[in-house]
């Protein structure tokens, strides 16, 4: 690519692009200063033209200032700026220290207080922050304690450094005079935090906006005045208005043509009617015999300059072309395509798909009528993701009001853009597969997986469309997140074949479970149900697959098959109790399910809690060896943010669902992944405090119940006995009253805690939530009742009706033991006895065993975290640095002709580089100086990303 700055300078190392000032849009350092002086507010981009990378600057970066490579440090003009600069710093220090000194020389004088006390007015500073909140380092001094003698007053002269001193020693010099001088000066006391600084911030912020509130309306309704402006470049009577040209932005109309002939998008006012008066673009204003008139023109659509024509003729003459649609930030604008006319061959061309890609726009249709800008498509995109519920049809009436705005008119249709932005994101999919991307793959669980996580959504349906032409078109993300169809029916149809149907809802204890189904019937207004998906422990989407018949068990099963190559260690569902048992039936009956069985199953934490005691100790995740402080919950927290797209995607075609849905799950794992190292590192330091924490209360639980680590293992071995015993089958004493009764409230506690926990989840409908609601209330009452009629009957077994009621109201999380469940038989307790009488310990029932086994469980998972997150460190830093290795073989295997793809190669490369980089100082900072040690990784030497033209002394100089 050959480009040259509109002053033709041809020995520049980088230019300077800006999309905004198409098509003169090319810019040498020189040239892009004195441009952009005045438009601070364009988007630039730099290209060095001896990497051939293309870096984003910000409205206050200078090109000189921001490329390392061009500055010479033995150059004069150097050494000139860096000496000016030390004298800078060191005026600076002198005007804090006379300052300093005239404070000191008042307080002598009897102004302020004695040594030693504390003024009133020093108290009553302005509260900073929750706990005084940031203190500039020039504002507060605080000084060591000092006593109140002559000789801690003496005056410090503060000459400046001798000329013939070294800039630099100087400086040094200079500042030692400064420490000696805050070291003599008397104490004083820091300035003290107010409790409630921020509701006396927020206080004395609402009485400066009540104050001034009558001067901005007074100020919005002045702005209004049109005055008698004059043009700010004939300095004639203005009738033109621009403000995105401030500070000049008065024009007459022949200076707005002019001026705005290649600024088309810019919003211009009128004035002439005696008011400003939004116009569109395609109007200008003229002076008649009987005063100003509007009058239409033509407008060309800005796009970059085209090269040279067949017959080498550089001269051409630009003409308004076919109309186009142009659809920004601001709305729509109907202008013109560019129709170049060659002067010396008379050929004409118009741009291609290239030219206007180049130029930042995204074509709505193939014959290019209407373009889209990039930055509203990305935008839009960022809307997305923020605000998964926000439809296009939303997006689309914001434009127009834009429009509207401008002083514009025209429709934006939703349909078009909704299609262009997906044709849009898959091009950038596969841009991004290029560099080697991985949508769907977590970096901290790369190559070693600890956790799976399943659960399906049952708000992400869709209705049936009949005759809907949307529904035959084909997704651009088939198959790459959600599973396909065809596929998963196949698995579905195979499993149901091999294995016996069982009828009906799974149950734990008395609890039923939805999504504990082996079998479910389809729904008659929805085609998909919803939607099963698998995430990993960080809450990276990894797959998912659309449920037609409910959550059934196959589901899940075809989940767990399909990432089995990543090798992971658990299984989480919040019914694992009931899925793992019919998985071993199916592997039993289909070997080549059998390694589904070697993972372990993982009961996710807090549903574990609406399961039955036995069932939360023998399945919970909290008692699997191995497993850290794994939530198994991690599902929840990314269906809270996909049940938000189901408000938009249910309405949707087939195809345009799943690929809304596949590009919301990349844009979730991509912020995800930005937050990565800091998710590990927050992690790490608080599972380090907690462990320590947890460590003491074990102990003191120990002393408190006078255990010793016999005891403790014997106990816990107690739980476990216990847990693994076999429940009752009281089926058949229903007719017995005290029998029936426990059974009751067994079954009325665990149902409304079940219910209280999927009010939300599962149903995204105010009516039927409403009747959930009256049910809750309904068996919440009627298990009360139940508890005193079992209080009645058994008054040796009390059931205390207040901690269960704390248990429901969500602000405990552990489920009562019930009295009936630690009553052994005669002989049990005789045999615990004599083992008791043995070990000189007294009979204790499971409730305490069970505490001291729940707290020996959480310190253990928190020991086998710390060395959890230290491994998948280890992997998110192996994982960047292969993905940079990937990058550099591709762009050194790629082809020579291909500029753009070794130009966007290299901008990943240096991407990933700087973050690797960030992500090593974050886990420094959470491991300590032997962080590199500890996650077995060499830090990427920095010399690899300078320029080829920096020298060995320059590169020593700057490190």
């Amino acid at each position: 690519m050959s480009v040259l700055c509109r002053c033709h300078g041809e020995d520049a190392s980088f230019l300077v692009a800006c999309r905004e000032c198409l098509p003169e849009e090319w810019f040498c350092g020189d040239c892009d200063v004195l441009h952009h002086k005045k438009q601070p507010l364009h988007n630039r981009e730099c290209l060095i033209l001896c990497l051939g990378q293309s870096v984003c600057l910000g409205q206050s970066v200078c090109v000189a200032m921001a490329m390392r490579h061009t500055i010479d440090r033995q150059h004069p003009s150097y050494k000139e700026g860096k000496r000016k600069l030390l004298e800078s710093k060191q005026d600076h220090l002198i005007a804090e220290a006379e300052r300093a000194v005239e404070e000191r020389k008042r307080a002598r004088s009897g102004g302020g207080p004695p040594c030693g006390s504390t003024s009133d007015g020093a108290r009553r500073g302005k509260p900073r922050g929750r706990r005084g909140g940031r203190r500039k380092a020039s504002a507060t001094v605080t000084f060591p304690p000092a006593e109140c003698s002559p000789s801690s007053h003496e005056d410090v002269p503060l000459t400046a450094p001798s000329a013939q001193l070294n800039p630099q020693e100087a400086f040094e010099k200079f500042v030692e005079r400064l420490s000696s001088l805050n070291a003599s000066g008397p104490s004083a006391e820091p300035q003290r935090s107010s409790a409630s600084s921020w509701t006396f911030r927020q206080q004395k912020a609402s009485e400066r906006w009540t104050e001034a509130r009558p001067n901005h309306l007074q100020c919005l309704i002045e702005k209004e005045a049109v005055g008698h402006p004059l043009c700010c470049l004939c300095h004639k009577p203005a009738v033109i208005r621009c403000r995105e040209c401030l500070p000049e932005e008065w024009f007459c109309g022949d200076c707005d043509v002019l001026h705005h002939k290649k600024q088309p998008l810019h919003n211009r006012e009128c004035l002439i009617r005696g008011f400003f008066e939004p116009i569109p673009p395609t109007t200008h204003v003229m002076k008649g015999e009987d005063g100003y008139y509007t009058q239409e023109q033509a407008c060309i659509l800005p796009t970059v300059s085209v090269s040279k024509c067949v017959c080498d003729g550089t001269t051409f003459t630009v003409l308004p072309g076919k109309p186009v649609i142009l659809i920004n930030i601001n709305g729509r604008y109907d202008l013109h395509q560019p129709l170049y006319v060659c002067q010396t061959c008379q050929q004409q061309r118009t741009p291609d798909m290239k030219d206007f890609l180049q130029s930042g726009y995204w074509p709505a249709s193939v014959n290019t009528s209407t373009l889209y800008t990039l930055d509203l498509l990305s935008s839009f995109q960022e809307l997305k993701v923020i605000s998964p519920g926000f439809s296009r049809q939303a997006f689309a009436k914001l434009l127009e009001h834009r429009t509207k705005c401008g002083g514009r008119s025209g429709h934006i249709k939703g349909d078009t853009l909704q299609r262009s932005f997906l044709e849009f994101s898959y091009a950038s999919f596969e841009k991004d597969q290029l560099c080697c991307g991985a949508a769907f793959t977590c970096p901290a669980c790369t190559p070693e997986m600890l956790a799976v996580s399943v659960d399906g959504n049952r708000k992400l349906y869709r209705f049936r469309r009949n005759g809907s032409s949307g529904d035959h078109d084909h997704a651009f993300f088939e198959g790459l997140f959600v599973a396909e169809d065809s596929a998963v029916s196949g698995f579905v149809d195979m499993i149901q074949k091999a294995v016996k149907k069982t009828q009906g809802r799974g149950t734990c204890g008395d609890s039923q479970w939805t999504a504990a189904r082996e079998t479910s019937r389809k729904a008659s207004k929805l085609d998909e149900e919803g939607m099963e998906v698998a995430v990993c422990r960080h809450g990276f989407l990894l797959k998912a697959l659309n449920m037609y018949r409910g959550e059934i068990f196959a589901y899940p099963m075809y989940l767990q098959k399909e990432l089995m190559p990543a090798k992971a260690q658990f299984f989480a569902m919040d019914v694992a109790c009931k899925y793992w048992p019919y998985l071993e039936k199916v592997a039993s009956v289909l070997p080549a399910l059998q390694e589904l069985t070697t993972m372990k199953p993982f009961l996710s934490v807090m549903h574990a809690r609406a399961h039955a005691t036995k069932c939360e100790i023998k399945w919970s995740g909290r008692n699997q060896e191995g497993a850290g402080t794994t939530a198994g919950e991690e599902v929840e927290q990314v269906n809270s943010y996909l049940s938000r797209c189901a408000l938009t995607t249910k309405y949707m075609s087939k195809a345009a669902r799943l690929d809304m849905l596949t590009l919301h799950a990349m844009l979730w794992n991509h912020k995800k992944g930005d937050s990565l190292h800091q998710a590990l590192a927050t992690r790490y330091v608080k599972t380090c405090q907690r462990l320590l924490d947890e460590t003491a209360v074990l102990a003191e639980l120990k002393t408190q119940l006078h255990c010793s680590e016999e005891m403790v293992s014997q106990w816990i071995t107690d739980v476990m006995e216990w847990a693994a015993g076999e429940t009752r089958d009281t089926s058949d004493l229903q007719g017995t009253t005290h029998t029936g009764l426990q059974r009751s409230i067994e079954g009325l506690y665990l149902s409304v805690r079940q219910r209280k926990q999927n009010l939300y989840r599962q149903n995204d409908s105010n009516k039927l939530r409403h009747r959930l609601r009256r049910k809750l209330a309904a068996d919440k009452k009627l298990l009360l009742q139940e508890i005193q009629r079992h209080n009645k009957l058994d008054s040796a077994a009390n059931i205390d009706a207040a901690v269960v009621e704390h248990s429901l109201s969500g602000e405990s999380t552990v489920s009562p033991i019930w009295p009936w469940e630690v009553h052994d038989s005669v002989m049990s307790i005789f045999r615990r006895f004599l083992l008791s009488c043995i070990r000189y310990t007294a009979i204790t029932n499971i409730g305490t065993k069970k505490r001291l086994h729940d707290q020996v469980m959480t310190t253990k998972r928190l020991q086998e975290e710390k060395n959890i997150l230290v491994m998948e460190m280890a992997q998110h830093c192996t994982w960047l640095q292969n993905l940079v290795l990937k990058n550099k073989v591709a762009e050194e295997g790629g082809e020579s002709g291909d500029e753009g793809l070794c130009s966007l190669l290299r901008r990943r490369n240096t991407e990933v580089s700087e973050g690797l980089q960030v992500v090593l100082q974050k886990y420094k900072t959470a491991l300590g100086p032997e962080a590199s040690v500890i996650l077995n990784i060499e830090e990427e030497d920095q010399s690899v990303h300078s320029s080829p033209d920096t020298s060995e002394d320059e590169e020593e100089s700057i490190t």
